[in-house]
């Protein structure tokens, strides 16, 4: 801004500065992202505990997280022990999974700040979209990690927890590999079994 005699007034942008201003915002709002490639690929991660353990899922699968307590569930006769029970989300009735009883892991109590994580992903045997809730005892953070940095499970990890592993990072925190657990037909319960 000017004075009367013409004179810019100190920390008074210009009219023409003001649009200079604009555009070099827009410019800068405008411009492409860098590449993934650039960075280098990351993994964005829903982080959580699960007993002693410290496990990670893809958050572009997760839907929702939301605490167990906050919603009306039930257990369910005659299920694998690894269904804790069902819930219903908004109108719609999930199964709620026990990642760790289907694992084979020691049992441990529903505590208070346990959670249910709604994923959804495709079981890669049919095609199907596929959706459920994880158990889950708290909500820890979302991470980002490098592939590259994916360690593969210890051999102290059973055999049956590894084909559901992806990766392990440096602070042990086990990637779950959803698409294999989505895909494997023994998480689904049928009338019968």
């Amino acid at each position: 801004m000017k004075d009367k005699t013409g004179v810019a007034i100190p920390g008074k942008p210009l009219a023409g500065d003001t649009r200079l201003i604009l555009e070099e915002r827009a410019r800068l709002l405008a411009r492409t992202p860098e590449s993934k490639a650039d960075k280098g690929e990351m993994l964005e991660v829903q982080a959580f505990h699960m007993g002693t353990e410290y496990l990670g899922v893809p958050t572009n699968m997760v839907q929702e997280i939301q605490p167990l307590h906050a919603h009306r569930w039930s257990r369910v006769p005659c299920v694998p022990a690894f269904i804790t029970g069902i819930v219903n989300l908004r109108g719609r009735v999930y199964s709620i999974m026990d990642l760790a009883a289907f694992w084979g892991l020691p049992s441990r109590p529903i505590s208070e700040s346990a959670h249910i994580l709604l994923v959804r992903g495709v079981n890669q045997s049919d095609n199907q979209e596929i959706e459920l809730t994880l158990l889950i005892d708290d909500c820890a953070e979302v991470r980002i990690v490098r592939p590259e940095e994916l360690n593969p499970p210890p051999s102290t990890v059973s055999a049956k927890v590894q084909t559901y592993v992806r990766g392990v990072t440096p602070d042990m925190m086990m990637i779950v590999d959803l698409e294999s657990l989505l895909s494997d037909p023994g998480i689904i319960v049928s009338e019968g079994e």
